[in-house]
């Protein structure tokens, strides 16, 4: 809306005259621009406005005599979790008054819906200490500690001049990150992405090297050689489906799909000789993209298979033998390598694709609910004695909840979770836990569960439409 522009009254003077006793509603309708009718509409309005938003239910309790946090929730007549109003509270989160601690409940549910008329009851836990220890991480090589890159795909690599890799990855939350990491694989600090990378689309390669930079890329099918922004396709033999290309010191290294199967070969540049082939055993993944070193004899491949990636990085330990007899064509002898680098990443999108997966020599189990018995609460003559738990998440990571859905005990702040489960194993007094991202798969233990406390804090009755 566009401000009104006042014009200024003339100074002249007029003529006195009788003052209406409505003359000051002509006024407010001059000064605010609306009709008395309009402001019985707007009264109107207004005291709607205050019939829809009732005050605030007012609750007072006791809290367990145990030290720890407290769960707190607001549950219909049939005992359905309308509203969780304290999710691991310490008491300074209340008011203290002179008989306990005061809260209060606005009338709507978790929603932000407004409850129907009705009688509700408010009641959660006290939770004490309840032991949460990371144990492993399962299904991704690139996770050493919580420090370690959360990488879901590994899109490309660049041998940087310090001899350190920089690794453009896929990130459990879907996007584009660069992480640096030495030629084991040992992260070494995230890099910092520059505007042109983060602004690329998933699942497209690196940026390509400076213009005044010579690499080889893969055109209408062809190895080319491209430098100053001019390509020269290079003329190889015995090519049948190049997938990738990477300038190396001596040469060109090429991947190239042959029926159902791939092959890595090396060809001299210019000069277009095939030089070396390196052997992949068509069970293992196959190679989709490489990267050679410009400085010595390494090379590193991305090989995929379904539901699963691999990093390998490949330093040349014996060269191939002479060629045979002058006049005799020979093909050059397969040369080997030396593994210096090898991460593996499995798909990890739901439970069932890494149940398999978990060093267990007996499947792991996950259970919908476990049943904890309660610590007595002395101020609570007839406090439940037990409860049935599960595990929940969220965006905020995953944690223990009643069966009801009232959270009771945070297990990690994780975010971009897809799924978590709980089970019993060993002797079964703990809980073993397993989450996953989609781009690692975490393992938790749970111990102490039954330090817990049940409290009430009494019945409400609930009118939206009272004034």
């Amino acid at each position: 809306m566009g401000a009104k522009v006042w014009k200024r009254e003339s100074n002249e003077r007029k003529p006195a005259r009788a003052v209406s006793p409505f003359s000051f509603i002509h006024s407010f309708r001059i000064c605010f621009g609306f009709r008395i009718s309009d402001f019985g509409f707007f009264l109107l309005l207004a005291v709607s406005t205050l019939a829809a938003d009732p005050a605030p239910l007012r609750i007072t309790f006791l809290p367990p005599p145990m030290e720890g946090t407290l769960s707190l929730g607001i549950y219909d007549g049939a005992g359905k979790l309308v509203r969780v109003l304290a999710r691991e509270a310490r008491e300074k989160d209340f008011t203290i008054g002179l008989n306990g601690l005061i809260t209060a409940w606005d009338g709507r549910d978790d929603a932000g819906k407004v409850a129907p008329a009705g009688t509700y009851s408010a009641r959660g836990f006290s939770v004490g200490t309840i032991a949460v220890e990371g144990v492993a991480y399962h299904c991704n090589d690139w996770m050493q500690d919580d420090e370690s890159p959360r990488i879901r795909r590994v899109l490309s690599l660049e041998l940087r001049p310090s001899g350190r890799l920089a690794v453009w990855a896929e990130g459990a939350d879907g996007q584009p990150q660069l992480v640096r990491c030495d030629q084991a694989g040992e992260f070494a600090g995230e890099i910092p992405a520059e505007p042109q990378v983060s602004a690329q689309a998933i699942g497209a390669t690196a940026p390509e090297p400076a213009p005044t930079a010579k690499f080889a890329v893969i055109a209408d099918g062809k190895v080319v050689l491209r430098e100053a922004g001019t390509d020269r396709p290079l003329d190889l033999p015995d090519l049948v489906k190049p997938l990738d290309a990477s300038l190396g010191r001596d040469g060109v290294w090429v991947v190239d799909q042959v029926g159902n199967h791939v092959e890595v070969k090396e060809y001299s540049v210019p000069g277009g000789e095939f030089l070396r082939r390196l052997t992949i055993d068509p069970a293992e993944p196959a190679p989709r993209r490489i990267f050679a070193s410009r400085t010595s004899e390494l090379i590193f491949l991305i090989e995929e298979k379904p539901g699963l990636q691999r990093v390998r990085g490949l330093a040349l330990e014996a060269a191939p033998a002479a060629p045979g007899e002058a006049g005799k064509a020979s093909e050059p002898p397969t040369s080997t390598w030396k593994t210096v680098l090898n991460k593996t990443i499995l798909a990890s999108g739901s439970f069932p694709e890494v149940a398999g997966q978990l060093g267990r020599i007996l499947p792991f189990i996950p259970r919908e609910k476990f049943t904890a018995s309660l610590l007595p609460n002395p101020l609570l003559q007839e406090a439940l004695s037990t409860v049935s738990v599960t595990i929940g998440f969220g965006p905020t990571g995953s944690f223990i909840k009643a069966l009801d859905g009232l959270p009771l005990r945070r297990i990690t702040e994780a975010p971009h979770l897809k799924w978590a489960v709980i089970g019993q194993e060993g002797s079964g007094k703990q809980l073993t836990i397993f989450q996953g991202d989609g781009a690692v798969v975490e393992e938790f233990r749970a111990h102490k569960l039954a330090n817990m406390m049940a409290f009430d804090a009494g019945e409400l009755e609930w009118n939206p439409a009272a004034k």
